[in-house]
């Protein structure tokens, strides 16, 4: 069970945000949070013992730096905790309910997954009505971040009725996306892949050592950075699927690549990189 002195603790703080300084008193917050006077007045004085609430003037309590500052943390927290729980189908008096939990106990890691899962709902909903688009459209509708994204990587044309490409293997998963400004670069972190050699029989590891991005004409040098390459996501094309929660956005661009050891591993090839938002 939550300890509900620390969820009323939270409630408090953030009605200072909400509510002017001359109605933030035990009275009128016991009024507006549907909580008795001793429990509001209880909450108050222990937000005080934290620092994070002035009580020099009884009458007219006022939050301290840090005090504003957690209200901030946790009001967008609750903001984007309701809209998470809401779009998975939980009814919003349950989610209220939720979110205040969620908000005051969840670690900083766990809450940046729930916003990143709340963002990609937020932009489906923005693009809803958008049948296609490039990845700078879908850069331009993200916040600032990075977001880890599940790929595949098919082959161009199919062998042996089978359209996985081998250079699945030579990529960690998922990939990155970081949106800065409007501008979303993917990274790929190549990986060891390891076959036999057809020459030979022997097992030889080797990673991608030549990767190109299509931008719409040509081929273009994807750049390089230690095992990690990035692609501007402006050269994916996007396709909108579905509808509602079970939205997907399916982005695609064709990549040539080759492994370091030579042709007879893997000569350069073409496949289709599709990432799921």
């Amino acid at each position: 069970m939550p300890n509900q002195i620390e969820i009323l603790k939270l409630r408090i703080l953030t009605c200072f945000l909400e509510m002017s300084q001359e109605n933030c008193t035990v009275t009128n917050l016991s009024k507006t949070l549907v909580e008795e006077k001793y429990a509001v007045s209880r909450a108050m004085i222990a937000l005080e013992k934290e620092g994070l609430l002035d009580r020099s003037d009884v009458r007219h309590p006022t939050l301290t730096p840090a005090g504003s500052a957690a209200a901030k943390k946790y009001a967008e927290r609750m903001d984007i905790a309701m809209n998470h729980l809401i779009y998975e189908g939980v009814a919003p008096q349950a989610a209220q309910a939720d979110a205040r939990v969620l908000s005051l106990y969840c670690s900083d890691e766990i809450f940046e997954v729930i916003r990143g899962t709340e963002e990609r709902y937020r932009v489906k909903h923005v693009l809803r009505n958008r049948k296609s688009f490039d990845g700078a459209v879908l850069c331009h509708s993200l916040r600032d971040g990075c977001y880890s994204l599940p790929f595949i990587l098919y082959r161009e044309h199919v062998k042996n009725h089978d359209n996985i490409s081998m250079a699945n293997e030579g990529f960690e998963h998922p990939c990155g996306l970081t949106v800065q400004k409007n501008m979303g670069v993917i990274r790929l972190k190549a990986l060891p892949v390891t076959h036999s050699s057809a020459a030979d029989g022997l097992k030889k590891s080797a990673k991608i050592g030549n990767l190109k991005y299509f931008d719409g004409e040509h081929y273009c040098d994807a750049e390089r950075n230690g095992d990690f390459w990035h692609i501007p996501a402006e050269v994916l094309h996007f396709v909108n699927i579905g509808n509602d929660v079970g939205r997907v956005l399916h982005g695609s661009v064709c990549l040539k690549m080759s492994i370091s050891i030579g042709p007879v591993h893997m000569p350069e090839s073409v496949a289709i990189f599709t990432i799921l938002f």
